[in-house]
């Protein structure tokens, strides 16, 4: 890939809900300690499947770096696409969703014909495409992806400053729908930063993605972060439309304030997916995973958020 200017990633950034520092973990309770303990000495923390995984190629990478740098935290991991695989499968991902978007016109192909290319050369990835609703072919791009073997389509709204009810982006979802691939869509509020140049509260909220899912009643829709922060309604939703499922990405790492209330996420364990947001996250690769281990109570709840969900959606 040519390389990427600072001004062409400006609003490439990910997630920045309130910027915390950088903290470890809170101390574990004896109970939690030992819930733990028992799941890493019987191997229930290995062979995970993490349903959000960035891939980028190198040149986007680095100026993702600057922009986080620069408008939020300090990504902790600064690797290739590779090197991320090789960090995550060290911490006990044997099998990972790797998403990529596309924040301006012109960018998706290239991006989409790069990750179909390491998929084939790299087991045990799900690759799933781009395209920035509205722009030229984007219809055409999306069965492009398909062609090249990616197993689906994401998008970011915050990015492409796009809500998910918007025509363009109903559109595009309706074309998933019909071609009966998910489609994967950071439609929640949080996490936000004004560095995006849009009011991430305004553009986004649950409202918006029960209209769509009312609208493309057979559209499979995974919704990053738990939805936040509206997860209490994100997860209410699930128990409304069938084809709706969630990913933990950072909700559960324990380093924003905010989160899921626990009980409610492990009743609907078999809809929501263990994911990370790595690379672009200030810690290492196996914290949330790490928070899982603690707090979720029951064994069966634990294995389908981490490895069970993901892999029957998939």
């Amino acid at each position: 890939m040519s390389r990427v200017s600072n001004d062409a990633i400006e609003s490439c950034g990910c997630d920045v809900m309130r910027v915390p520092p950088t903290l470890p973990l809170p101390p574990a309770t004896p109970e939690e300690a030992a819930r733990e303990a028992r799941r890493r000495d019987s191997g229930a923390m290995v062979d995970v499947f993490d349903a959000h995984v960035h891939l980028f190629p190198d040149a986007l990478y680095a100026a993702l770096w600057r922009w986080f740098d620069a408008h939020a935290w300090e990504i902790a991991f600064r690797g290739t696409a590779e090197q991320t695989l090789t960090a995550l499968a060290e911490h006990g991902t044997s099998r990972s969703v790797a998403l990529i978007f596309a924040h301006k016109a012109g960018m998706a192909r290239h991006l989409n014909a790069w990750l179909a290319a390491l998929c084939r050369s790299a087991p045990g990835i799900v690759g799933v495409g781009t395209v920035l609703p509205g722009e030229p072919d984007d219809l055409a791009i999306v069965q492009e992806s398909l062609d090249l073997g990616l197993r689906g389509l994401k998008l970011h709204c915050h990015v492409q400053k796009l809500a998910i009810d918007d025509p363009r982006v109903v559109r595009v979802l309706a074309e998933c729908a019909r071609l009966g691939v998910p489609a994967v869509v950071h439609a929640g509020r949080e996490p936000a930063t004004q560095a995006y140049g849009v009011d991430a509260h305004v553009l986004c909220n649950v409202r918006r993605t029960q209209a769509v899912l009312e609208q493309l009643p057979s559209l499979r829709l995974v919704v990053p972060h738990i939805g936040a922060d509206e997860f209490a309604a994100y997860l209410s939703l699930l128990d409304v439309h069938p084809g709706l499922f969630l990913d933990t990405a950072m909700a559960c790492a324990s380093y924003f304030d905010a989160g899921p209330d626990w009980p409610t996420l492990e009743a609907h364990a078999d809809r929501v997916m263990y994911g990370t947001d790595f690379p672009i996250v200030p810690y290492g690769p196996d914290r949330e995973l790490t928070v899982l281990a603690r707090r979720v109570v029951q064994d069966a709840a634990f294995d389908q958020l981490v490895r069970g969900t993901a892999q029957r959606f998939w």
